[in-house]
């Protein structure tokens, strides 16, 4: 079975959950600022989350995926210049940026049952 290469990020101060997708090859970082209450760091669940993070509900006889917040990408060459240097030290060092979720594809990584 193939599943989305998904992460999921815990902020303790207002308490919600942020769910992400990679789209790209790549390393994310283990806190990141949570997008819900601004004030605090959410913590990276390090791509080891619950089922129910994957999975919604019931439809039609198959289990929906549940929505992605964010997803991480790598930035084409033509907007790395356009980067703060803290940015463009973690994406010339491997590192994915984090952006609203679009539909571009996400990576997929075997799971075996």
């Amino acid at each position: 079975m193939k599943l989305e290469r998904r992460n999921a990020y815990f902020c303790k101060k207002c308490r919600k959950v942020t769910i992400t997708v990679d789209i790209d090859a790549g390393v994310t970082p283990a806190f990141i600022q949570c997008p819900h209450c601004h004030e605090s760091f959410a913590s990276s669940f390090m791509y080891q989350i619950p089922g129910c993070m994957y999975f919604g509900e019931f439809k039609n006889g198959q289990m929906t995926i549940l929505e992605a917040d964010y997803e991480w990408y790598k930035p084409p060459d033509r907007e790395i210049v356009l980067l703060s240097d803290g940015e463009k030290e973690h994406v010339l060092k491997g590192g994915l940026l984090m952006r609203p979720r679009t539909k571009a594809k996400p990576i997929f990584k075997e799971i075996k049952q």
